[in-house]
């Protein structure tokens, strides 16, 4: 296996890179340390063209100008919170009337402190570490944390995230990459199917965030036990897919028929989000074409959204001197 680094640009005095980690099948996967940004996976398809499956930008100042979480770690915590309201804490809203992904100018938009991981010859990686001062944006308690990737010679990315505090405070993290299994975004990702081993998922109110209610997905548009094609899907629900499932087993498996590649995750978190970027019909150039409607899926894994108003989900307190630990694989087969 293989590392090489390429200059992707400056921020104020830091230098940004992008990390190419190459396998023995000639395999690549990149990443930034800007955002800890999942900048590019290229997998071969049934044929053996090795292609991009995820969206990304082609400039650092493009990530920065148009932050839609391409490829980035998000937090202190992903999803919303209601009011931004945490027993006497008031955390940034930043959106409307609640607080998303972790604020404004986090995780996703900082320079993170990097290192190389070698495992012998069966995977490469990047270490990535960071100190989310206390107060910033409104969370109490001094951050550490560290997210590992590495890639391995049988096409799969691990993804492992520790973390700790010195007070109490939340936690909940996620990679927000969008994945399109046809390569280089050719074509959309109506014809992927999707399969998602959960028999709930989160009812939500007009604002987004949780009622507190699971309901079951039996008979409804949110039943993925068995693989649905997204235009399926979509059908039934035209307004698309910002839906959290909680998990039965850690299960997520994609495919695309006409390329022959498939994504299975398995995660040890409760929960994943489905994001079909329904509508998300944008300006700006991504894998070198317009954005626009269903380009990408979004399976970010994490605990439930909004936690912290609804004791029947899992916390996402972290104690000081409790060390969270969660990983999320994601394997590209064919």
């Amino acid at each position: 296996m293989e590392l090489t680094k390429r200059h992707y640009g400056w921020i104020d005095n830091q230098e940004v890179v992008e990390y190419h980690l190459s396998n023995s099948q000639g395999a690549v996967f990149k990443c930034l340390n800007y955002g800890a940004i999942v900048s590019g996976i290229l997998v071969p398809d049934k044929d053996g063209h090795v292609e991009n499956v995820v969206l990304g930008f082609d400039t650092l100042a493009d990530y920065m100008d148009y932050p839609a979480y391409f490829g980035a770690i998000v937090g202190r915590v992903a999803g919303r919170i209601k009011r931004g309201q945490w027993l006497d804490y008031k955390l940034t809203l930043n959106e409307k009337t609640n607080h998303i992904h972790g604020g404004e100018n986090t995780f996703s938009q900082v320079v993170w402190q990097t290192k190389l991981i070698k495992n012998q010859t069966d995977s490469l990686g990047i270490q990535f570490t960071h100190h989310s001062p206390a107060g910033e944006n409104g969370y109490p308690g001094n951050l550490a944390i560290t997210v590992t990737y590495l890639w391995t010679n049988e096409n799969t990315w691990i993804m492992n995230i520790e973390a700790k505090t010195d007070r109490q405070t939340l936690f909940n993290p996620t990679n927000h990459s969008y994945f399109n299994l046809s390569g280089n975004a050719k074509r959309t990702i109506l014809d992927h199917q999707l399969q998602i081993c959960s028999n709930v998922y989160t009812e939500i109110a007009e604002d987004k965030c949780p009622t507190g209610q699971l309901l079951p997905v039996q008979n409804t548009a949110y039943d993925f036990r068995k693989p649905v094609l997204m235009k399926d899907a979509i059908k039934k629900y035209p307004n698309g897919y910002d839906t959290a499932f909680k998990l039965a087993n850690g299960k997520v498996r994609m495919n695309e028929l006409k390329s022959g590649r498939s994504l299975e995750i398995q995660t040890t978190r409760e929960a994943v989000v489905v994001f079909s970027t329904t509508g998300m019909d944008e300006e700006y150039v991504i894998n070198g074409r317009k954005m626009c409607s269903h380009l990408g899926i979004a399976l970010e894994t994490q605990e439930l959204p909004d936690a912290v108003h609804h004791n029947q989900f899992q916390s996402i307190v972290l104690e000081p001197n409790q060390l969270h630990t969660s990983q999320t694989v994601y394997q590209f087969l064919v």
